[in-house]
């Protein structure tokens, strides 16, 4: 008698097992991928997300007009990248001054009043403010009234200049026109920049002055800088505007003969030989800046370089036809003016900061810094 029973018990264990191995693979296969699938999970969640930086100041302005529009521009120096946001002041063609104090920022657009934080604040009897300061919290602005007199408004109060000017001063005028050009403080005193033109009457005696000048007012009384000539010329910036360092009182214009420079405390300095044409004065501490181009009427190289003056030396602004505006933050010097193709430029330390716009469209004057 054959026993198989063992044999066929012997053969059916290994099969067992075998079963057995394979299934604990299986399981272990699938907890090790469940294992993987749930640490990319957690792995997911714990990637960070990168939030847009929060736009903070201090912020850099540009104010003039735009399509005809007053137009300022506005770009956060915080920033990596520069991005210019534009705003428009309602029913004004033209900004004529800008200037900033901590957060609030004061615009004067040729109106009957000024804006401050976009809000328009009216002034008495004023028909066109042109500049502002500040004296603290005060504002203190100059322009023309509703009679078309230059005056002045400490306090929102009117002080009339334009009987300074008059028959008094040019006996003989029968064509007079006036401009203002800026305006600064000291303590109570408020200095006015201006310019004016004047023709005298037919048959009036020989030596009666007229011709253009630059104005200074300290306090309601008037100054002269400077004669033009006797060519009238509504155009001929005699001054350019005014800034006080300490007690020294700084005024940007070309004098007598025409030579770009500028007057400290009267007295006259050319600048580049007087072969300097001047856009705007400013002061940063005891430093003075005036912009302006050079122009080169004759010779191998006919042509304008714009630069900015800073205490007696020309600083050459690389790519500039002219420059109108500086402003200076820190270390960093900005510079505004028109390049070579006629566009709008910020330059920021002599490299090309921003490209606002073409000069055709645009009209960019007043450059300012402010939180």
């Amino acid at each position: 008698m054959v026993r198989v029973l063992p044999a066929l018990q012997y053969q059916a264990k290994p099969m067992k097992q075998a079963y057995a191995s394979y299934t604990t693979k299986l399981f272990c296969l699938i907890a090790f991928a469940g294992v993987l699938a749930t640490g990319c999970k957690k792995d997911s969640k714990n990637i960070p997300v990168t939030t847009p930086k929060p736009v903070t100041g201090p912020y850099l302005y540009v104010a003039g007009s735009a399509n005809g529009k007053a137009t300022y521009w506005k770009t956060s120096l915080s920033q990596s990248t520069v991005s210019i946001i534009a705003d428009t002041i309602s029913n004004s063609a033209y900004i004529t001054s800008l200037i900033t104090s901590g957060t609030d920022v004061y615009i004067a657009a040729q109106s009957a009043g000024y804006w401050k934080n976009k809000t328009f604040v009216p002034v008495t009897n004023a028909n066109s403010i042109e500049y502002l300061t500040l004296s603290g919290s005060a504002v203190v602005v100059t322009g023309f009234d509703k009679s078309g007199d230059i005056a002045y408004w400490p306090n929102n109060s009117e002080i009339d200049l334009e009987n300074t000017i008059g028959r008094n001063l040019f006996p003989y005028q029968s064509v007079l026109t006036d401009a203002l050009t800026g305006i600064a403080l000291s303590g109570s005193d408020v200095y006015v920049s201006g310019k004016l033109s004047t023709e005298n009457e037919p048959y009036s005696p020989p030596n009666a002055v007229n011709g253009d000048f630059g104005l200074v007012w300290t306090n309601a009384n008037v100054r002269l800088l400077s004669r033009g000539g006797n060519v009238v010329s509504a155009y001929y910036n005699s001054t350019v505007g005014i800034t006080l360092v300490g007690s020294d009182i700084y005024v940007a214009g070309r004098d007598s003969s025409y030579a770009g420079g500028y007057w400290k405390n009267n007295v006259w300095t050319p600048i580049n030989n007087g072969a300097y044409v001047p856009t705007s004065i400013s002061s940063q501490g005891t430093d003075v800046y005036i912009t302006g181009f050079d122009y080169t009427p004759t010779g191998p190289i006919v042509g304008l370089q714009g630069n900015y003056w800073k205490n007696g030396t020309e600083v050459k602004v690389a790519g500039a036809n002219s420059t109108n505006a500086i402003v200076i933050n820190g270390s960093d010097v900005y510079v505004l003016g028109v390049d070579y193709n006629n566009n709008n430029v910020v330059w920021k330390n002599g490299a090309v900061f921003e490209t606002i716009g073409s000069a055709n469209i645009q009209t960019a004057t007043s450059l300012a810094i402010g939180n």
